[in-house]
C-alpha cells in the first residue's frame, strides 16, 4: 500500500534551473511553458518524490526529476534502474526505462506517451539497495497544451530539499492508529535482584598464601556456586579459627573415649553427657566462623591442602552464588581481618529497577503492569517484565513512592547503579492516531510536529497530545492518520522555516 501527495506548481520546470542538461535535452518553449506537478508517494520501503511537466499526447515530456529514497536509514538510491510503466485501461502499457540515476538518488527520464488519456502509473526500482514496485496512481495525458489546467497557487510551506535531507540525519514515520497505554514518568536506579548479589567476607583473620592464591578470580570473571575464591591461613591464638578447630578435634576424641569408658562402667554416664555438650559448644563456635567439620557453612570449608599456618589448617573461601565477580579486595600474600569484604559477586541475568514515583501519581500505581525505560549513556529502550513490589508509604523527604520492577538482562548491558528514566505503564489504554515520541518537539513551551506535505515541503503543526507509553504518543489534534512526521532532523526543518543561514544549500539543482 502506498501513500501519495500531489502538488501542482505554477513554476515551469525550466531546464536552465537544472544544471548539467545538454542543448539537445532542452525542451521546446511550448513544453517548458507547461506547469509542473510534484508528487510524493510512500511504500513500506521507499519514498518517491518527483517533479515533472504535465504531459501532452505524442510529445516527449520535459525531464522528470524522480528522487528515490530508501526509508531504512533515509538514504538516496545510488544504483540500479528505474522503470515507468503507464498502464492503459485495457491493460496494455507504455514503458520507459532509466538504466541508472543521473546523480545519486535522482533519475531524470523523459517519457513520451503517444496518446491522450488516463493511465495508471507504476514505478519499478530495481537495484542492490531497493527492489520495489510502487503504484503511484492515475496520470493524465492531455490532448494539447491548451487542455492543460492552470494550477491553483499552493500555500506557503517550509522548503527543505532532498539533497539536504540526504546529507543530514533525517527520518520520517507515518502517523497510525494505535492503542496506547497510559504511563507515568519516573526516575529510577538499576539494582541487583535479591539473592543474586553477595558480599563475601573473611570469616577468620589470617594470611592469603601467595602460591595458593595465584589463580583466584578477578573482576569480570564468571564463578559458579561453591567455587573456591581464595585460600586463607587462619591466625593462631586463643579463640582463633585454628584454636577452635583443634579444640573440636580434641573434644571428639574425648567423647569417643568417654563412650568406651561408660560402656565398661568405668565412669558415670554424666561425664559422657558433659563431653558431648562441650563438643557441641565448640562446633557452634567454629560454625559461627564459617567452618565446622562435618557441617561446614556455605561460605567456606576446611581445605585438605597442607598448611603453613601455626595451627596446621587452611581455609577455602567459596562463592555463595553463581555470577560475575564485581569487586575483589584481596591480594596474594596479604593479611586479612575477620569481617573484611573480600569479594562482591553479582548475577546480572536479571535486575531490578527501583523507581521513585511522584506522590501525585501514587494512587494510580496499583494499575501498573510494567514499564519501559532507558539508562544513562544509551538511547536503547528496555522493557521491565513485571512489577515486584510497591511501597506502602510516601517518603516524606522526597515525596515519592518506591516501586520495584524486574527486567531481563541477558547481555549484561544494564549495570548495577545505573540511573534510569522510566515510564510506568498502566492498565488504562486509549486508542487514536499516534506518532513516535521523537516526532514531538517543544517550541515556546508548546508541543509541535513537522509534517511532510511533499517530498521537500513541510508544515509546522501545533499538537494537542494524549497519553504516551514512552515510545508513541496519542495526538488528539494536529496530525491525521496516514500523514508523515519528521522523527529525525526536525531542528534542521525548523531552521529552514526561519530561512536560517545555518541550513546548507539554498538552491535546487537537478
Amino acid at each position: 500500500m502506498t501513500k501519495q501527495i500531489v502538488l501542482l506548481s505554477t513554476l515551469a520546470l525550466l531546464v536552465a534551473g537544472c544544471g548539467g542538461q545538454s542543448t539537445q535535452e532542452k525542451a521546446t518553449s511550448e513544453e517548458t511553458s507547461l506547469p509542473s506537478q510534484a508528487v510524493t508517494v510512500w511504500s513500506s520501503e521507499t519514498e518517491l518524490f518527483y517533479e515533472h511537466p504535465l504531459m501532452v499526447g505524442g510529445r516527449k515530456s520535459g525531464p522528470w526529476a524522480i528522487h528515490v529514497t530508501q526509508l531504512e536509514g533515509f538514504r538516496p538510491v545510488r544504483e540500479g534502474s528505474l522503470t515507468l510503466r503507464f498502464r492503459r485501461p485495457d491493460g496494455a502499457a507504455y514503458v520507459h526505462n532509466s538504466d541508472a540515476p543521473s546523480r545519486p538518488g535522482i533519475f531524470t527520464p523523459r517519457p513520451k506517451i503517444p496518446e491522450a488519456g488516463t493511465f495508471r502509473l507504476f514505478v519499478i526500482v530495481d537495484g542492490a539497495q531497493v527492489q520495489d514496485t510502487v503504484e503511484v496512481g492515475d496520470v493524465t495525458v492531455y490532448e494539447s497544451p491548451s487542455d492543460v489546467p492552470t494550477p491553483d497557487e499552493s500555500a506557503a510551506e517550509i522548503s527543505y530539499l532532498k539533497e539536504q535531507q540526504w546529507d543530514a540525519s533525517f527520518g520520517i514515520a507515518e502517523a497510525q492508529e494505535r492503542s496506547i497505554q497510559r504511563s507515568i514518568e519516573a526516575p529510577g536506579t538499576i539494582e541487583p535482584v535479591a539473592g543474586q548479589h553477595a558480599k563475601v567476607s573473611a570469616p577468620v583473620s589470617g594470611l592469603t598464601p601467595a602460591q595458593a592464591n595465584l589463580d583466584m578470580p578477578a573482576p569480570g570473571d564468571r564463578v559458579r556456586e561453591g567455587q573456591t575464591l581464595a585460600t586463607l591461613s587462619p591466625s593462631g591464638g586463643e579463640g582463633s579459627y585454628a584454636d577452635l578447630k583443634g579444640r573440636v578435634e580434641r573434644l571428639k576424641r574425648e567423647v569417643r573415649r568417654a563412650e568406651r569408658l561408660v560402656e565398661a562402667e568405668a565412669i558415670p554416664e554424666k561425664r559422657l553427657v558433659e563431653a558431648r555438650h562441650d563438643l557441641e559448644l565448640a562446633r557452634a563456635a567454629l560454625e559461627s566462623m564459617g567452618g565446622g567439620g562435618e557441617s561446614s557453612s556455605p561460605l567456606a570449608s576446611p581445605s585438605s591442602e597442607p598448611s603453613t599456618s601455626s595451627a596446621g589448617f587452611n581455609y577455602d573461601l567459596q562463592a555463595p552464588i553463581s555470577g560475575r565477580v564485581q569487586e575483589r579486595h584481596l591480594a596474594p600474600g596479604s593479611r586479612v581481618e575477620v569481617g573484611t569484604v573480600l569479594y562482591t559477586i553479582v548475577d546480572p541475568s536479571r535486575v531490578w529497577i527501583r523507581l521513585r514515583v511522584s506522590a501525585e501519581h501514587a494512587a494510580a500505581v496499583d494499575q501498573a503492569s510494567g514499564a519501559v525505560f532507558t539508562v544513562e549513556g544509551s538511547s536503547q529502550t528496555y522493557e521491565a517484565s513485571r512489577v515486584v513490589s510497591t511501597g506502602a508509604a510516601i517518603d516524606t523527604g522526597t515525596r515519592t513512592l518506591p516501586v520495584r520492577l524486574e527486567a531481563p538482562n541477558p547481555d549484561g548491558a544494564l549495570k548495577i547503579g545505573m540511573m534510569a528514566d522510566a515510564r510506568l505503564l498502566l492498565d488504562d489504554t486509549q486508542s487514536g492516531v499516534a506518532i513516535p515520541n521523537e516526532a514531538v518537539q517543544t517550541e515556546d513551551g508548546q508541543p509541535v510536529a513537522y509534517v511532510e506535505t511533499g517530498g521537500e515541503s513541510f508544515e509546522r503543526r501545533s499538537l494537542k497530545l494524549g497519553p504516551t507509553d514512552g515510545q508513541f504518543t496519542l495526538v488528539k489534534q494536529g496530525v491525521e492518520a496516514g500523514e508523515h512526521v519528521v522523527t529525525a532532523g526536525a531542528y534542521q526543518v525548523y531552521l529552514a522555516s526561519l530561512g536560517s543561514s545555518e541550513t546548507a544549500g539554498h538552491g535546487h539543482a537537478h
